[in-house]
Order: C-alpha cells, then structure tokens, then sequence
C-alpha cells in the first residue's frame, strides 16, 4: 500500500520505499525490513498512540529476534532523521514519555490507488534491498562469495559446510558449526529471510546461509542467503539477499 505524508512524501509499505512525490524511483529511500515494520505500525495508527511494548511485539518478537528500548529508540531515531532528510520543518513522530510513539495528527496521510501495470511490474522488496543494502557489508559479501567458490566441492563437503535445516526439499548450509542453543533462531532468521525475499526452493537449489553471532543476542549484525542452483554438483547461478539489523 503507498500513502502519501505530509502532502509531499510517498510511502510504500511493502517494499519499504520512501521519497519525495514525483522524484525519480532511483532516488527513493529503502527501509529496511525491522524500520519498513515501526513506520508501518505508526502510519496504521496515524494520530494515536503506539505502546512500545506493541513495537516490541510487532517488530521483532513476531520475527523471532530479541528487540529492547534501545533498539526502538534506535531505530525511531534512524526514522526522524530519514523523514527530516526529506522535509525538514516537518514533526512526523512524536514521543509520549513513558508510553510510545505516535505519527504526528498534524501530518496527513493520504492512501495513494496503484494502477495495475505498475504493481505487476514492481519489484519484490527484498530484492530491491538486495540491491541498496549491499554496499555496507561489501566486503563480507566478497569474503563469503570467496569462501562458496572454495567450498562447494563435490568431494567431502562436510569438511567446509554445515547443514542447518531445509527449506521445502532444498538444504540449508552455513560455513561455520553453530551451537545447539543457536539452531532455532538460525533456522527461524533464514525461514524469513527466505520469505520476504521470495527465494523459493527450485529443483537442483541450494541455500547458502552467513550469519553474524550479534544477531543471536538482538545486537546488530548482518544476515547473507544465497539461493544457488546447483549444475553437475556445483553451485552456478546464484541470488543472494543482504540483510542488516541496525
């Protein structure tokens, strides 16, 4: 759904887009997947009042991640200064001590109709994420690319890859061993990642999975899937999705 704020920015919910009205799609900004979540949760409740605890429940317990005070403030903080970026004399969310936040009643929104050709033609979320939110883990993103070219081996691959679960009938492979107590959070992290990024489980596909400890213990960190087909047992073609919680 896209609305419109303050009679001058464009909001879309589902890919996590924001801009200026009229300014060139390349110019947009994109949310990521937990900021995409706290706006939308302000804009459903334009004018009233939003618990933290209901952020907290929303945002992340619903994602399985471990979410805090600080991070919403983090995170409600990362969302004032994107909103003033782009109009300034603007007050959008407004703190209630003690008890929430709140998209400001002065701010209209507006819900903006979608013509058809241009939701068939929209690009999934994650993938346009995929394409902006890369470049802060650049150089982990080559370091693991590295590392898969190494790695996929026909012969003994257990030696260099662990299996952590599967999605449908395709494995699910990290590089490193994680312990017991992380497999239930790993597993639940790739699931949504695997979701919102609309990777699905094809015929001869494999997931490659990278992920930073920090996120075990709701701490920032970044989350790398790579859905890879697999041609003669090696891996050739693959999409992969960058994932950072701030």
């Amino acid at each position: 759904m896209k609305y419109l704020l303050a009679d001058a920015i464009v909001y879309n919910d589902e890919d996590g887009s924001v801009s200026l009205i009229n300014a060139p799609d390349e110019d947009a900004q994109i949310l990521t997947c937990t900021a995409n979540t706290l706006l939308k949760l302000l804009v459903q409740h334009h004018g009233n009042v939003v618990e933290r605890d209901t952020f907290l429940h929303e945002v992340w317990d619903r994602r399985g991640l471990q979410g805090s005070n600080n991070s919403l403030n983090q995170y409600i903080s990362i969302l004032r200064k994107m909103l003033a970026s782009l109009l300034p004399d603007a007050l959008f969310i407004v703190t209630v001590p003690k008890t929430g936040f709140m998209l400001s009643a002065d701010v209209t929104v507006t819900p903006l109709e979608e013509s058809p050709p241009a939701a068939k033609t929209a690009k999934p979320a994650w993938r346009v994420r995929s394409e902006l939110l890369f470049c802060g883990a650049l150089t982990l993103a080559i370091v693991t690319l590295c590392l898969w070219i190494t790695a996929i081996k026909p012969e003994n691959p257990q030696r260099e890859i662990h299996l952590l679960t599967h999605i449908g009938t395709c494995p699910v492979y990290t590089f490193t061993p994680l312990a017991d107590v992380f497999h239930e959070k790993a597993i639940t992290l790739a699931q949504t990642l695997q979701q919102d990024g609309h990777l699905p489980c094809l015929k001869n596909s494999i997931f490659y999975m990278h992920i930073q400890r920090t996120l075990f213990y709701g701490h920032e960190g970044r989350l790398v899937l790579s859905q890879c087909s697999l041609t003669q047992g090696k891996a050739s073609a693959c999409r992969t999705l960058y994932y950072y919680e701030w």
